[in-house]
């Protein structure tokens, strides 16, 4: 399957925008005298899979929209969903339990999709696209 143009586009604004509210929590551990490696490879690991977690949605979408079958399509969402959810949670018990990774600096980090999506609009950065109407000589 190859990927749109649009999956790209959104993840890069994802990874970007999860990748500067990485480094902002990263500066906040260090002023607060709290930055140790658990912490920064607690970060590494939850906005890594933030945006993985991201791009895997944006690809069932596009497989989604791609099959043209309704009742097909919504089971690939939902199984998505579930999967993306279990391993949501494997990360999340890594997080938690492995001494390597600290496990406020590895939760945070899944929120910050929402962030930037939320700052996006917010900026006027993004808003969706509207769907193209025909019906008159200027499409309006």
């Amino acid at each position: 399957m190859r990927v749109q143009p649009a999956v790209k586009k959104e993840t890069l604004h994802i990874a970007a925008g999860t990748g500067l509210m990485t480094a902002v929590m990263l500066l906040v551990f260090l002023l607060l005298g709290r930055l140790t490696l658990p912490v920064v490879l607690g970060a590494l690991l939850g906005a890594c899979f933030a945006v993985l977690n991201f791009f895997l949605l944006g690809l069932t979408v596009q497989g989604a929209l791609r099959s043209g079958d309704e009742s097909r399509s919504k089971m690939k969402m939902q199984l998505s969903y579930t999967l993306r959810m279990l391993l949501t949670l494997a990360v999340l018990l890594v997080g938690f339990s492995v001494p390597w990774f600290y496990w406020l600096s590895t939760v945070l980090p899944l929120l910050f999709p929402r962030l930037t999506i939320f700052a996006m609009q917010l900026l006027g950065l993004y808003e969706p696209e509207r769907p193209e109407r025909g019906d008159g000589p200027d499409g309006a």
